[in-house]
This record gives structure tokens, sequence and C-alpha cells, in this order.
């Protein structure tokens, strides 16, 4: 049986073909199915065609494992101050185990194969990228172009989440700049930034702000070019803030900052005030409110957990402020809306600390490929640069969950792998 599928994976590439279908299919809403079964079908061919002195590879990756078992710990110890049980375990299950198992498949994928084997798994990146993006301006021009808010096969018409995708896809077009293509990068670069102009939402274009902030400061040794660079982008962005005095209360930057003098007049349960009286937009108030009542109990309370999970937000608001309802949120979504606020509220600030620390540990890994690895120091940039246009969005919603988490935990794994093999090829070197 072992044989014949080894036989059948060496001949037809099976394996990459069913990435293919998982890495396709992960930006389109309502397919979990697919995704699920794709990844399954995919790791029993890598469990079965892969050689034990592989998964002793696991090993290496220590400081790692510490990050990642220190928040499982946490999240384990929240069920049991849980509001609801069954939803932090059903949480923890799909959130945290689901997506580490993904993760170690794709870190033995990428150790275990050769450097043709691995850039065809990065073509299938890019062209599922280019695929959505496509489909992505086509849903804006359905929309009838701008303001509509284009999210791809995900979310259209909403845009929050497909904005994630469109972030991890400025990012690769930014990072082939650093190989021989060069104009397949600019080319992409366009159609991507065009996809972004299309998903015309504000965590996406404040991603993209901050991608190419971390482009000139992490990536270029040239001080003239970073200089510049960099007070352009300084530039942009006054100008923008005090031209925004005109614009609608979705984008007038400069009403917003100069409000924030009023944010602690009024309870959470008044920010709707902020509306009335201040010209606020509702989203951005509500936003207001749901962060400061979190910060407001961690002030109190800052190191029991609360129980996992970014669904639980609502009841634990309600409970927790039952005796002071004038600082519950005068509207509560079911979720945070940032999801470092949400782990403040379900883990303290223990379980915050071991996330951002989490986040940190990839952006230093992929920093380390893109200096030592050579022949993958353009998916080091890719990985850097995504995981800040993802962390902006994580800033601004709910989102480390779905299939977006899980691309980040497939990205997470591809960076360890490359890691180890460039800390391998250097102790080899020495």
């Amino acid at each position: 049986m072992i044989n014949n599928i080894k036989r059948i994976n060496d001949k037809w590439h099976l394996d990459l073909f069913l990435l293919f279908i998982f890495f396709v299919t992960l930006p389109i809403a309502k397919v979990t199915a697919i995704q699920n079964y794709s990844f399954l079908i995919f790791a029993i061919v890598l469990f079965s065609t892969t050689n034990k002195e592989f998964f002793s590879k696991i090993k290496k990756l220590k400081y790692f494992l510490f990050i990642f078992f220190g928040l499982l710990l946490i999240s384990l110890i929240s069920a049991f101050f849980s509001i609801d049980l069954k939803e932090t375990l059903s949480e923890i299950r799909g959130e945290i185990l689901k997506p580490f198992f993904v993760l170690i498949c794709l870190f033995i994928f990428i150790v275990k194969h050769n450097e043709k084997k691995i850039y065809y798994l990065i073509y299938i990146v890019i062209f599922c990228l280019v695929i959505h993006a496509m489909i992505n301006l086509f849903m804006w021009y359905e929309g009838a172009l701008w303001p509509f808010r284009a999210g791809g096969l995900l979310d259209n018409g909403g845009g929050e989440r497909f904005g994630i995708w469109a972030t991890y896809s400025i990012s690769i077009s930014i990072a082939l700049l650093f190989t021989k293509y060069k104009n397949i990068g600019i080319i992409l670069f366009i159609v991507f930034l065009l996809s972004i102009i299309g998903n015309n939402t504000r965590a996406t274009f404040i991603g993209m702000i901050l991608i190419f902030i971390s482009n000139f400061l992490f990536f270029y040794s040239n001080r003239l070019i970073k200089f510049i660079s960099l007070f352009t982008v300084l530039c942009f962005l006054v100008g923008f803030t005090f031209s925004s005095k005109n614009f609608d209360t979705r984008y007038n930057i400069y009403n917003m900052i100069i409000k924030t003098k009023f944010l602690g007049d009024y309870s959470p349960s008044e920010y709707n005030i902020l509306i009335k009286e201040h010209s606020l937009g509702h989203s951005t108030a509500s936003r207001l409110a749901m962060w400061k009542t979190v910060i407001l109990y961690r002030i109190q309370e800052p190191f029991i957990p609360l129980g996992y999970g970014r669904f639980l937000y609502n009841n634990q608001i309600n409970d927790i402020w039952k005796d002071k309802p004038e600082n519950i949120p005068y509207k509560l979504y079911g979720q945070a809306h940032n999801d470092f606020i949400s782990i403040l509220l379900s883990l303290g600030i223990f379980g915050l600390t071991f996330f951002m620390i989490f986040l940190y540990y990839l952006l230093k890994i992929s920093h380390y490929i893109f200096k030592y690895n050579k022949e993958f120091k353009f998916v080091g940039v890719f990985i850097f640069l995504g995981t800040i246009g993802y962390i902006a969005s994580m800033m601004f919603g709910s989102f480390f969950g779905d299939s977006e988490q899980l691309y980040f935990y497939t990205l997470y794994g591809i960076a360890l792998a490359l890691y180890i093999k460039t800390k391998e090829e250097i102790n080899a070197e020495n």
C-alpha cells in the first residue's frame, strides 16, 4: 500500500496537486470541506512517503515549540475559567491544534524536498494569489468599481477578510523584486495594487503602507534609498491626513486624530456621542468602545484568563461588567474586532505576551532567511511583509482564525523549514 502511494506520488506529484487544491480554495467561502479533505489526503501521502529521519527535524524547533506550547498551555488553563467551556475547547481545537498540524506538515514537506520541489510549491502559492487577484478585480468591475468593496470569492461587498489575501499578494510581488524575475514582480505589483484599491478597506490600506515602510526599513541596506523612501511615505501620510478633512467619516483621518482627546470623557456605553457630536464613524466609535472596555477590565485584573475564544467576547463583556453596565459598549458584537485586544481579554497579559512573541519569532526567522539563504531570500521577504500586512488587519478585526489563519500557519511552517535548512547549511560550511 505504502509503496503504491510512493510510486503514484513520484510519478504524478500527488502531494503538490493536493496542496494546489488546498491553497486555491483557502480564499473561497463555504468550501471548508474541500480544504479539509485535500489537506488530510496530502498529510496521508506525506506521512506515507517520509522517512523517520525527517520527523526528527521537529526537535530542532525547540524555541518555536516553547513559544507555541506556552500559548497552548495558557489557552488550556483558560478553559477552567471559561464562561462557555464547550466553545473554548472547540476554538482551541480549531484555531490552535488544527493549524499547528498544518504547520508541521508544511515543515516536513519543505525539509524533505530539494530546491526544485520547493520552487514548485512557491509557484503554486504565486499562481493562486494571481488567480484570486484577477477574480477580485472582476468582482470590483461587476460592483461598478469605486467605492464598492470587492472581496473576491470570500467576502465580496465587505472585503475585510479578502484584504488579508490582498496584502499577501502585494508582498509576493515586492519579494520578486529581489529575484531575477523583477519584470514579473513589477507587473504583478500593478495587478495586486489595483486589487487592493478594489478591496477598499481601511485595514488593507494600512497594511499596505506598513508593508512599504517595512520593505524599505528592513530589506534595503542603502541608507540614501531607505531615507528617501521613508521620507516620501511620511510626506504622503502627512499630506493625506490633512487633505482627509474633506473626506467622509470612513477616511477622515484628520478628524479621528483630533477627536482622540474626547475618548476619556465618555464611558464605553456613551461612545455613540462621538458619532452624534464629534462626527466619528460608527465603525470607528464602536471599535474604540469595545477596546476601551477590555483595557478597563485588564487594568483591574491583568492576569486571570477568561477562556480562549474569539466568539466569546460578547458574553464575557456582559458577564464581567454586569455590575457596571456603563462599561459595556453601546454596541456589542460577537468579536472584539482586534485580535490583540481579544487575546488580552481571553488570556490576560501572559497570553498576549506569548502571542506577540509568537508573531515576532516568525518575523525574526523570515528576516534570517532573507539575510543568509541566497536561493530563497525572496521567500523570507514575502513571509515577513505578508505577516506585517496580516498584523495590520488583526489590529482592526478578529481575523486570527478561519482560512486566513491556516494560510499564516502554512507560511510559518515553510519559514521554519527554510530557517532550519539555512542554519544546517551554514553549520556545514563552518
